[in-house]
């Protein structure tokens, strides 16, 4: 027990360090903003994306119809290329944005933190929606890609000899029963 309160106290004074340090930040304004605004902006954006690529099953509870797998092919393609482009966008605007952090001011430099975060916020939502809706539609047809999620399940199947990592359906209860009877 006196363990379980060591590692719950280390992980509350990690995050209120990580905290502490963020809030003394020039850009904690726009960390904050992103905090809150880029979970609804994904969840809006990887509603639009179903929808413009034809994948509605990713957000169904069902295996992909006929119709629907053909679309997967393109569908994949389309949303590597806009991962790709979303997550260079990212990698150039966040850090623009913690160097020149927006202020209330109408400076170049203010304006420029105002572009650089807005820029941020938007590339960091779309490649959060469009990374959940590629590994959402991924799983649907194969459990073990996208080939990262693939070889953690793998490994964790290694580990604890359990189908359930690899993605399986367990066994009918009646192959059960008459599997243990043999």
């Amino acid at each position: 027990m006196l363990e379980l309160l060591f590692i719950i106290a280390f992980i509350a004074w990690v995050v209120i360090t990580a905290l502490q340090y963020l809030a003394g930040l020039a850009a904690a304004p726009t960390l904050l903003a992103a905090l809150l605004t880029v979970p609804i902006l994904a969840i809006w954006r990887s509603r639009l994306l179903i929808r413009q690529a034809h994948l509605e099953f990713a957000s169904a509870r069902r295996r992909p119809l006929p119709p629907e797998r053909f679309y997967w092919p393109s569908a994949r393609r389309r949303l590597g290329w806009r991962i790709g482009l979303a997550t260079f966008a990212a990698l150039a605007a966040w850090p623009l944005a913690i160097a020149w952090p927006a202020r209330w001011s109408i400076d170049s430099g203010s304006a420029m933190g105002w572009a650089a975060g807005a820029i941020a916020l938007a590339s960091l939502a779309e490649l959060a929606a469009a990374l959940w809706l590629y590994v959402r539609a991924s799983q649907l047809f194969d459990h073990l890609a996208p080939t990262a999620l693939g070889w953690l399940r793998v490994g964790l199947y290694r580990l604890s000899d359990n189908h359930e990592f690899l993605g399986e359906e367990p066994l009918p209860r009646r192959k059960i029963v008459r599997e243990s009877i043999y």
